[in-house]
C-alpha cells in the first residue's frame, strides 16, 4: 500500500484510501492524485492479484467481500481503523463491502460494479491475448493518439484525454495482473446485496457516482435507497479519473469534505 502524504503539511483532515478496479493498479489515480492529496494523506492500495500484491489463497474465491477482507487486514497492518474510501468499478464494489466491515467513515464509488440484476456471463478473455501477443509493439502503438482512443474506446469516454504513459500502464496492469481470470469471474458471478444498502447509507454517507459514457455498468433501473447520494459525470466513461480528472477531484473533495463537516456536527451536538 502507497502512502502519499498531503501537500499541506499542517493538514489535519482523515486519509482517504483509494481501490482501482479489475485489471487496474496503483497507476489508476495517477491523474488524480495530486488534486486528493492536497490537504490530506492518501493511500493507494493494490487489490489482491494485481499489481505488486498477491492473490489471494487458492482455497479463497476472490469475491469483493473476500476482496475487502483482505484491503481490512491491510490498514490492520497500518494501524488504521477507518477512513475515507474511493472505489472505481470493482474498487467501487469492494469499497462499499469494507464499509460493511465497519472500515469507511464515508465511500464514494465512481461506476461501481454489482448493480447488476443478474450475475454476467463468463468474460472470452480474448483482448487480454491479444494485448499480451502485441507485447513490446504496445508502446510505439499507443503513441498515436487515434490508436489510444481505439484500443481504450471501452473504457473511455472518447475525449482523447489520456496521455501515452497511463494508456500503457493501464493495458500493462491489465493483460499483466496474475489473478485476473479469477476475480473477474468471481466478480461475474456475484451481485452486490443492495439489500444492505439502505442500512449502509443510514450509518456513513455513500456515494454512487455514474458516467454517462460507461459502456460497461450503468445506473440500476430500480431505484436505490434516498439515502444514498448518486451523482453523473456526463462526459465520462467507465474511468474518469481519466475523462474528467478535475470533476472526480471536485465530486471526491466535496463528498469526503461534507462528511467530515457531519462528524464534526455531530460531534459538537454530542
Amino acid at each position: 500500500m502507497d502512502r502519499h502524504r498531503a501537500s499541506d503539511p499542517t493538514s489535519a483532515s482523515e486519509p482517504l484510501l483509494l481501490l482501482h478496479g479489475l485489471g487496474g493498479d496503483r497507476h489508476s489515480w495517477r491523474p488524480v492524485l495530486d488534486g486528493l492529496r492536497r490537504n490530506r494523506d492518501v493511500l493507494v492500495a493494490e487489490l489482491p492479484g494485481f499489481g505488486a500484491s498477491p492473490p489471494l489463497p487458492a482455497a479463497v474465491a476472490p469475491t469483493p467481500p473476500a476482496l475487502a477482507a483482505a484491503v481490512a487486514a491491510m490498514l490492520d497492518h497500518e494501524g488504521l481503523e477507518r477512513l475515507h474510501v474511493v472505489g472505481v468499478s470493482l474498487g467501487g464494489w469492494t469499497a462499499l463491502e469494507l464499509a460493511l466491515l465497519g472500515r469507511a467513515r464515508s465511500v464514494v464509488a465512481l461506476a461501481p460494479a454489482g448493480f447488476w440484476s443478474k450475475p454476467l456471463a463468463p468474460a472470452s478473455g480474448s483482448a487480454r491475448r491479444v494485448g499480451r501477443r502485441l507485447g513490446p509493439l504496445l508502446s510505439p502503438l499507443l503513441r498515436v493518439p487515434p490508436l489510444r482512443v481505439q484500443v481504450l474506446g471501452g473504457i473511455l469516454g472518447g475525449l482523447d484525454r489520456i496521455e501515452h504513459r497511463d494508456a500503457l500502464a493501464l493495458i500493462r496492469g491489465y493483460v499483466g495482473a496474475p489473478d485476473f481470470a479469477r476475480v473477474d469471474a468471481a466478480m461475474r458471478a456475484n451481485v452486490f446485496d443492495r439489500s444492505r444498502l439502505a442500512e449502509l447509507a443510514a450509518s456513513l454517507p455513500v456515494h454512487l457516482v455514474w458516467c454517462g459514457r460507461d459502456r460497461l455498468v450503468t445506473p440500476p433501473r430500480t431505484p436505490l435507497p434516498d439515502t444514498v447520494h448518486q451523482h453523473h459525470l456526463p462526459n465520462a466513461g467507465h474511468l474518469p479519473m481519466f475523462d474528467e480528472p478535475e470533476a472526480v477531484v471536485a465530486r471526491i473533495r466535496a463528498a469526503v469534505g461534507a462528511a467530515e463537516d457531519g462528524l464534526l456536527t455531530a460531534a459538537v451536538g454530542d
